[in-house]
């Protein structure tokens, strides 16, 4: 790993007294990436945004420097326009309309399809990226989530899942959108085809079309890819936890993209750990080592010796360094905590 530089996790210095009084109470989200060719880390990073905070540029602003100072060797803005990741995009849909299910999502409600899908405005991912690269013009990483994450909300579940094709296309819109920008990692966030495969309801062949199906044409960035098995309430949704289900879809995607960021924390996770030698070297292993479901802040040594056994698997220029998903509905002290002890262990190697 190459030395990476570790200050304090936002020095009061460093802000305006607004933002000081920020630091302490957004949940800072991410998935914090580090390199391992004994060489570096990296992160990943998301924001969960309280209503109460009006001015997504002083928040761009705090994530963007807690991100700086803990280390990273990549960030991003911090998606400070997302609400939990996924439950905004109701908002910026036509096409549909509120549904009589107005308790679900925590009073957010659940939606009807009334018509064709769109977004006239966009997705909004391409709109904050360019706010924050104003803020940070370094910024090169973005997340965006697939269609069963988008239409998450919609109903009923049959027609949501027909719209899959249009809702790629809005997001295919908005990469090139970002590529314009001046977006260089793309990381596509697909949890619930990673819980499909584990648990029924997606197969490979499906998941292979729709991740290949975005990236199409996709070039002069780094296509990312994000599988985990599930995060809202600090839990995991899949049943079956096991690594395996996944693999095939991996295997498959070789040559179409170029880094998959995956769960590692979980112990049926990573009781199969060896079987990622089968993939191809090409692919760059961004391992999430770091529990983000757990309060308790693993030990350097803990990661180190995770990552020893990992070399043994992979090769040093394939292996980075990541949460297990994002820190968006962490409190800031547990997630800075927990990417100290990240980069730390990044250092050693």
């Amino acid at each position: 790993l190459r030395p990476i530089p570790l200050d304090a996790f936002c020095r009061e210095d460093e802000l305006q007294p607004s933002q000081k009084a920020l630091q302490d109470c957004v949940p800072v989200s991410g998935i914090g990436i580090v390199e391992v060719h004994r060489g570096t880390p990296r992160p990943n990073r998301r924001i969960d945004l309280l209503d109460v905070i009006a001015d997504q540029d002083e928040v761009a602003t705090v994530a963007i420097a807690q991100q700086r100072t803990c280390g990273l060797d990549e960030i991003t803005g911090g998606e400070t326009s997302a609400d939990s990741f996924i439950l905004h995009f109701p908002r910026l849909l036509s096409g549909i309309v509120p549904s009589e299910n107005t308790a679900a999502w925590d009073g957010r409600g659940t939606f009807r399809i009334t018509g064709p899908i769109g977004a006239p405005d966009g997705l909004g991912i391409a709109r904050a990226f360019a706010r924050e690269r104003s803020i940070d013009p370094d910024l090169q990483k973005v997340t965006i989530p697939g269609p069963s994450e988008i239409t998450t909300m919609l109903e009923p579940r049959e027609a949501a899942r027909a719209a899959w094709p249009t809702v790629i296309e809005l997001i295919r819109a908005e990469m090139h959108a970002l590529i314009e920008i001046g977006a260089r990692d793309i990381q596509l966030d697909v949890p619930q085809i990673a819980m499909g495969l584990a648990d029924g309801g997606w197969d490979t062949a499906l998941a292979v079309e729709t991740i290949m199906a975005i990236f199409d044409g996709v070039r002069g960035v780094r296509r990312s890819l994000h599988l985990c098995y599930g995060d809202f309430g600090a839990r995991t949704w899949a049943r079956n936890r096991s690594l395996r289900p996944i693999l095939p879809t991996l295997r498959h995607l070789t040559g179409n993209i170029d880094r998959v960021v995956i769960e590692l924390s979980l112990a049926e996770q990573w009781a199969d750990r060896h079987l990622l030698c089968d993939l191809d070297e090409r692919l760059e292993i961004a391992a999430g080592l770091v529990d983000v479901k757990s309060p308790r802040i693993q030990t350097v040594d803990e990661l180190a010796f995770m990552t020893e056994d990992l070399l043994g698997v992979l090769t040093p220029r394939q292996l980075l360094l990541c949460p297990s998903c994002g820190f968006g509905r962490r409190w800031v002290r547990l997630a800075v905590d927990k990417t100290r002890v990240m980069v730390e262990c990044a250092q050693r190697f």
